[in-house]
């Protein structure tokens, strides 16, 4: 069986493509934390600590 680089490029995207989805999913909840954690960290140094408690958020994960 010959494979040209083109085929051989293909099959590894199809190959890796499920994990490459995990990893990204898992850089993007990673990005949104961030962002959440210097929002809740500016809010507290507004002094604007009205209306504080635990989010219904959800958690990162692949699965």
């Amino acid at each position: 069986m010959h494979l040209t680089a083109v085929e051989a490029g293909l099959f590894l995207g199809l190959l890796f493509a499920p994990a490459l989805s995990c990893v990204l999913k898992s850089i993007a909840f990673r990005n949104r934390a961030a962002g959440k954690a210097a929002l809740m960290r500016a809010e507290a140094a507004s002094g604007d600590r009205e209306g504080r408690g635990r989010g219904t958020g959800k958690r990162g994960g692949c699965g």
